[in-house]
């Protein structure tokens, strides 16, 4: 008898460590990683990041940047499509070599849909404001260059 206490007792064991790992490691995949070596300049654009912003030229298309890693995009009518996201300051992105300097704060936004899809771009924030950004597809001419501007607290509506 004391016998089968002991195996129920390792087995719930088991199952609850199993199962705590198991949530661990799901959740973990949405926090944004954080370096010890990792430039300041890094550091704060992950802050700066986090907010709701819409394109410049195409105000109904919104991205809302979580702390959690996740980018909530939206455009128009449609339904929303939920990414996750990381600021990186790494070569190769996407598979490209790219450049990596950090005189020149050079870092990238890259992108995973849930089927695991990248998308890589060149993450750059208007001189002297965190308000404005510019996103440029890697690998593609200037005319990728998108423009986000950051909704003010007061501006931000519920999709």
């Amino acid at each position: 008898m004391k016998s089968n206490n002991y195996f129920f007792i390792g087995l719930t064991l088991l199952i609850t460590i199993a199962t705590v790992a198991v949530v661990y490691s799901r959740n973990i995949k949405k926090i944004p990683i954080t370096t010890v070596n990792e430039p300041q300049y890094i550091t704060e654009a992950k802050k700066n990041i986090i907010g709701v912003w819409y394109a410049e030229e195409s105000p109904t298309n919104i991205w809302e940047f979580k702390e959690d890693g996740q980018l909530i995009c939206r455009f128009e009518n449609n339904p929303s499509e939920i990414l996750t996201y990381k600021i990186v300051n790494m070569t190769p992105v996407c598979g490209k070599d790219v450049e990596v300097d950090e005189k020149k704060e050079t870092m990238y936004l890259i992108t995973k849909d849930e089927d695991g899809v990248e998308e890589c771009s060149d993450l750059a924030f208007h001189k002297n404001t965190t308000s404005k950004m510019n996103l440029w597809s890697v690998g593609m001419t200037a005319d990728a260059i998108t423009v986000f501007i950051k909704k003010s607290k007061a501006r931000v509506e519920k999709n």
